[in-house]
């Protein structure tokens, strides 16, 4: 039998992250964590003062997860629909984080903040899009996001699942829609 990993703080974390991952922020408990540790939960308080740190520290890992997800979105050729992709793509690889960034209102989750870091990056992309009219730029971001939102909340939830053309073509044609109308309404202004 291989020697047993000795505890360490970042073994604790990444456990913690596991959990999150396989299982979801309600089932991230000292018990369990020290369960999967095979230690008992007094340990885990040698490194952490509390669970809230503990959990602090997982769910920091997710949202490092999630960025990376968001950035390389971002390096597509149509970054817009590229960040779209990747908001979708988190979902559908990541359902629990996903659900609990984005599908609660609880208020103890901690890590990341009340706006998507990304969405400044984001809303910058989708003002350069229309010409640099920023209320454009919002109003195309809202919409997106409302349909992005949609789209990656059926495939968190296992509702309903998109092959990556559909995608594709829902995101393409909803955005040529909306940036076709607001260009239209700006020519009787």
């Amino acid at each position: 039998m291989p020697p047993k990993a000795s505890l360490t703080k970042e073994l604790i974390a990444e456990t913690a992250y596991s959990i999150l991952r396989s299982k979801g922020y309600e089932k991230l408990n000292a018990r369990y964590l020290a369960s999967e540790l095979g230690v008992s939960t007094m340990p885990l308080f040698h490194y952490y003062e509390n669970m809230d740190e503990i959990k602090k520290a997982a769910v920091q890992k997710g949202v490092e997860a999630y960025t990376r997800y968001m950035q390389k979105g971002m390096e597509d050729p149509l970054p817009f629909k590229g960040a779209g992709r990747a908001y979708i793509k988190f979902a559908k690889e990541e359902p629990e984080l996903f659900k609990m960034f984005f599908m609660t209102a609880d208020e103890n989750i901690v890590g990341l903040p009340d706006k998507d870091p990304n969405a400044a990056t984001v809303g910058y992309i989708t003002t350069e899009i229309m010409n640099g009219n920023k209320d454009n730029g919002s109003r195309i971001f809202k919409n997106m996001w409302l349909i992005t939102h949609g789209i990656a909340t059926l495939e968190a939830t296992g509702k309903m699942s998109f092959s990556d053309e559909e995608l594709s073509r829902i995101l393409s044609e909803t955005f040529m829609g909306l940036k076709k109308q607001i260009m239209e309404e700006n020519l009787y202004e």
